[in-house]
């Protein structure tokens, strides 16, 4: 299934520094399994949009957990279930 996710930043940008290249690392691993297909950096407010493959929005969920930002709480994910056209 893919989904469309939107990520919106919490937290303070200070707090986010501590974590970007474990961030930036995760996310390449889960580029490089095929997890996340497409990323992009929201220019609306701090956050993220992505393309995301898995067998359900729980295990995407599940998945995008494992991001550092997303663990501390500093980033959250609205899902939404997508098809090709």
């Amino acid at each position: 299934m893919y989904l469309h996710v939107t990520g919106t930043v919490t937290a303070e940008r200070e707090r986010l520094a501590p974590h970007a290249e474990q961030e930036a690392r995760v996310l390449r691993r889960l580029k490089a399994d095929g997890v996340v297909l497409s990323s992009f950096r929201r220019t609306d407010t701090p956050g993220a949009f992505l393309i995301v493959e898995a067998e359900s929005a729980h295990a995407a969920r599940e998945l995008l957990g494992q991001l550092p930002y997303v663990a501390h709480g500093y980033l959250t994910f609205e899902f939404l279930e997508v098809d090709r056209l």
